[in-house]
């Protein structure tokens, strides 16, 4: 909170990267998308930004479905009247050249769906603590600094944990080594032979 009323009174210009839709309605005021090698700016925050962007892609879809039917329109006359009398070939060339303007000044792209990813945490049932046990856990890389030393804690069911740190303080070190990914110097990560972790 005190970061976005920080944020919201910046007298210079900020370009920033967040995951947080909240904060970009607060802080933000313009919006820019890259996809496909461009870039679209949006005016006002996200959530102006999704109705803009709603809109836009309604009216495109629209467009598109339009010029499609016409292009469809054409070709069957083509196909229909172009081997027909002198009159008809003559208005089956017109609709040819008039189907290549259209197609060389650009038509309409179908608008894509986006990819979603969809995360699924099943039920895992009830498994007694300590779920994940870390005793006495020592890492380094070969070569490298001591990362961990003598790490001691556990894991339950109802733990939420966030790591934080800078980049490269350890933090997905220590991920793969809670996995089995990684095996400790000393220690050892003792999971309970029911858990099953999730990818």
């Amino acid at each position: 909170m005190w970061l976005e009323k920080y944020l919201s009174g910046y007298k210079k210009v900020l370009f920033m990267v967040s995951h947080s839709q909240d904060f970009m309605n607060t802080v933000c005021t313009n919006i820019i998308r890259i996809s496909k090698k461009t870039m679209d700016v949006y005016g006002g925050n996200y959530d102006t930004y999704i109705q803009t962007r709603r809109e836009k892609e309604e009216n495109q879809m629209r467009q598109f479905e339009k010029e499609q039917e016409q292009v469809a329109d054409i070709k069957s006359f083509v196909a229909r009247f172009g081997h027909g009398t002198k009159k008809m070939a003559q208005q089956a060339q017109s609709r040819e050249k008039l189907l290549k303007k259209m197609e060389e000044s650009g038509l309409t792209e179908k608008v894509e769906v986006e990819f979603v990813k969809k995360l699924r945490f099943p039920d895992c049932g009830k498994l007694p603590p300590p779920v994940l046990q870390v005793q006495n856990v020592t890492f380094s890389y070969p070569g490298g600094p001591i990362l961990y030393d003598h790490l001691d804690f556990g894991v339950d069911l109802d733990s939420r944990i966030a790591l934080v740190g800078p980049n490269g303080a350890g933090k997905t070190t220590l991920l793969k080594l809670l996995a089995g990914d990684l095996v400790p110097i000393t220690g050892a990560v003792r999971p309970n032979p029911h858990l099953r972790i999730g990818e």
